[in-house]
């Protein structure tokens, strides 16, 4: 007897049966679970909130103040100025410094700028400009003598002013508030040109309150025993006819200046032309005498 078999019906029996049921398992295996699971990615991480700015990225200098607009209005008032109101007009306009302002009241007042000060505190009146911004280049002279054209060093003294301004070519190349004689004919109207020049020049006519010659340095003697020179400026007439500057504004000058150079003093602005159409023939013998070269004659590239 045989052992019970599972018989198979005759189809699913052979080779045939066999490709089909390894197809149905492969698809199967596909289907179900060979593949890769399905992952959600990870949610965004959240970015860090970047550093605050560094001292050096948030700071900055501090923008200084516009200059004023508006218009400028000429002319001064006798009146006290204080060192307050002086910080006040810097803090406004940068270019209105301390050392300006000064400059400016030194100028106008006709004193030397280290009297100011004292001026200040003091609460002694002033010429005080309306407003100081008419007054940062401002200067009583001409900018330009077109009857000196030719000369090349001209000075100019007027004295109802007083001031001094020196040329080049009849421009105005420097200036400054001066004192001149007390009295009017101390300082005698004229022209003339620099006699002599001496650095280190003492006074043989007028010692010092001990005695002793009086020092004139940076010292331009253009008449008699009458020199330009340093001197104390306390007012526009304090000297015995000398004409005395500023420190700062002297050297420049007695730098500049040669024994060729012609020297004009009058008594007022309103005498300068007449007194330079009368003096035409001085003055082509001045232009002739030669010294700076001649601006307008230069040739670009041979300076």
């Amino acid at each position: 007897m045989t052992p019970n078999t599972l018989a198979l019906p005759g189809a699913l029996s052979g080779k045939p049966f066999l490709g089909t049921l390894l197809l149905l398992v492969a698809c199967f295996v596909v289907l179900s679970g060979c593949a890769k699971p399905h992952v959600a990615p990870p949610p965004e991480a959240e970015l860090p909130p970047p550093p605050p700015p560094s001292r050096e990225q948030t700071a900055r200098p501090p923008a200084r103040p516009a200059p004023p607009r508006g218009p400028v209005a000429a002319g001064w008032t006798m009146r006290p100025i204080t060192e307050r109101e002086i910080n006040k007009l810097s803090a406004m306009d940068p270019e209105l410094t301390y050392g300006n302002v000064i400059e400016i009241l030194a100028r106008l007042n006709i004193k030397a700028r280290y009297y100011i000060p004292n001026y200040l505190q003091d609460g002694t009146p002033l010429k005080v400009p309306n407003d100081f911004r008419a007054f940062k280049n401002w200067t009583p002279l001409p900018r330009i003598i077109p009857e000196v054209s030719d000369v090349p060093r001209f000075i100019l003294i007027a004295k109802d002013i007083p001031f001094l301004g020196w040329y080049e070519y009849g421009r105005l190349k420097g200036d400054t508030q001066v004192c001149i004689g007390k009295k009017d004919n101390w300082t005698e109207e004229g022209f003339y040109r620099i006699l002599e020049k001496d650095a280190d020049h003492f006074s043989r006519s007028y010692p010092n309150e001990y005695g002793e010659p009086t020092p004139m340095p940076n010292a331009l003697r253009i008449y008699a025993t009458v020199w330009i020179h340093t001197g104390d400026v306390v007012g526009g007439y304090c000297s015995h006819g000398c004409i005395n500057l500023p420190l700062a504004q002297s050297i420049r000058l007695f730098n500049w200046a040669d024994t060729q150079t012609r020297v004009l003093v009058v008594s007022s602005l309103n005498d300068l032309r007449p007194k330079l159409a009368a003096l035409s023939p001085q003055l082509e013998e001045a232009a002739a005498s030669g010294g700076l070269p001649d601006p307008r004659r230069s040739v670009p590239g041979n300076q």
